[in-house]
């Protein structure tokens, strides 16, 4: 923290009207794998100094990794001469005064902390061997284990001080199946931590036993029905979706969402809420990176917009309450998206589909601009009469996100985390889907 007081003091002594200067420092420990080899380890050290400075509504940012007091002076210099180069910002106003911080428990783990790299190399070899002794007919084709310490610091010319420091592990596995010159389509499977339990064994048995599932596939004719979103399909979605409730995309225009709060936009089914305040949230913390207390924030309540998430500057703009959601001064971005679950269970979300498909993975194009939704189908499963009857060979689906929202009518009950997303399964009406 003395390092970020010297350069609120040194800013103010070269005349800068504002100033937020942050410090961060991650330690990260990646084992890559490979065709079922753990192929690469690497240790690195990342630090970094970013200083915000504002004169006449001017604004500029300069940024360092190199930490000494030579080097920190020379870019307080360079970013309040940056700043009287500028235009002025006339929607600026000001940065935001301290308030109280939240508590937010399970965000650091002295067992991460303390995991090593022979450990870590050691989770990717189990987690390749679980896969590959489920059943010969396995590859692990690519996979990654990483672990991450930081610490940041940030300080205001308000009198905003703020520390903390956190931990991380996540990983993902893909696998796939062959069978008689048959490949079936690669699986996916991951999980992240803010604490030292992630089954990594179980990671790979489960990318294994998806791959298994995906053999014998079949085409189908296209047709208009349902669509049953895995989590990690749902992952995807409302991560696209909650770019349009972004205040600065909705500022910026490029939100169809502009002029709708207070209206229904999706199924009464659907609750969504940005939670940058969960125990343990992937994407939790105590604050964001303008200083504002981080907070909980009920952006969709059973289909009703009820707010978009948003920082000082745009909030300022649009008159809207500030949530904590600062990605930078003036950008905007999610923490954890939690999509509440519904009353039904797996079988239940099944048994009243006459003809749709189940899937578990996407590859194409979704659109927060526009809604457009459209790609390829994978690991997907054709039901009918509310049975699963075969894998799909790869399939196109073809709608709209925004239409696909309110065509909603089934939320399982049970919610998985997917990185930042904490989504159930969602069943969803009036798809195309292309085959043959």
């Amino acid at each position: 923290m003395e390092l970020l007081d010297l350069i609120i003091r040194e800013g103010k002594n070269l005349g800068a009207g504002e100033i937020l200067a942050s410090y961060r420092i991650a330690r990260r420990l990646r084992v890559e794998i490979e065709n079922n080899e753990v192929t690469r380890a690497n240790q690195s050290v990342e630090k970094r100094i970013a200083i915000n400075v504002v004169i006449d509504k001017r604004l500029a940012t300069a940024t360092t990794t190199i930490v000494s007091k030579e080097e920190i002076l020379k870019i307080i210099r360079t970013a309040v001469n940056m700043a009287k180069a500028s235009k002025p910002n006339r929607y600026w106003s000001e940065l935001p005064d301290p308030k109280p911080l939240p508590k937010v428990g399970k965000l650091y783990d002295k067992n991460l902390v303390s995991l090593s790299a022979g450990e870590i190399t050691e989770m990717a070899w189990e987690t390749v061997e679980a896969a590959l002794s489920l059943d010969e007919r396995v590859s692990v084709s690519d996979g990654l284990i990483e672990s991450v310490i930081m610490e940041k610091a940030l300080a205001t010319s308000k009198g905003f001080k703020g520390e903390e420091k956190g931990t991380l592990i996540w990983g993902y596995v893909s696998a796939v199946a062959k069978e008689h010159g048959e490949v079936g389509s690669f699986s996916f499977s991951i999980d992240a931590s803010r604490e030292l339990k992630v089954d990594f064994a179980e990671l790979g048995r489960k990318a294994a036993k998806l791959a298994i599932e995906s053999l014998g596939a079949k085409p189908v004719e296209s047709f208009k029905g349902t669509l049953v979103m895995d989590p990690d399909v749902a992952w995807s979605f409302f991560s696209t979706f909650s770019s349009a409730y972004k205040a600065d995309n909705v500022w910026k225009g490029s939100s169809p969402l502009a002029g709708k709060i207070g209206e229904s936009i999706a199924s009464s089914n659907l609750t969504i809420i940005d939670n940058g305040v969960m125990e343990g949230g992937t994407f939790s913390s105590l604050f964001d990176e303008e200083g504002s207390p981080r907070r909980e924030t009920l952006v969709l309540n059973k289909g009703v917009l009820k707010r978009y998430i948003s920082n000082t500057y745009i909030g300022n703009i649009l008159g809207i309450e500030v949530t904590g959601n600062a990605a930078s001064l003036l950008d905007v971005a999610p923490t954890n998206t939690v999509v509440l679950p519904g009353d039904m269970s797996e079988e239940e979300i099944l048994e009243d589909v006459k003809r749709g498909i189940y899937v578990r993975r996407f590859s194409g194009d979704m659109r927060f601009q526009d809604g457009v939704v459209s790609g390829v189908a994978k690991q997907a499963f054709y039901i009918e009469n509310g049975e699963l009857k075969f894998p799909v060979k790869e399939c196109m689906i073809s709608s709209n996100l925004y239409d696909m929202l309110k065509n909603i009518t089934g939320i399982g009950n049970k919610i998985e985390k997917k990185f930042n997303v904490y989504t159930p399964m969602i069943r969803i009406e009036n798809i195309k889907i292309i085959g043959k």
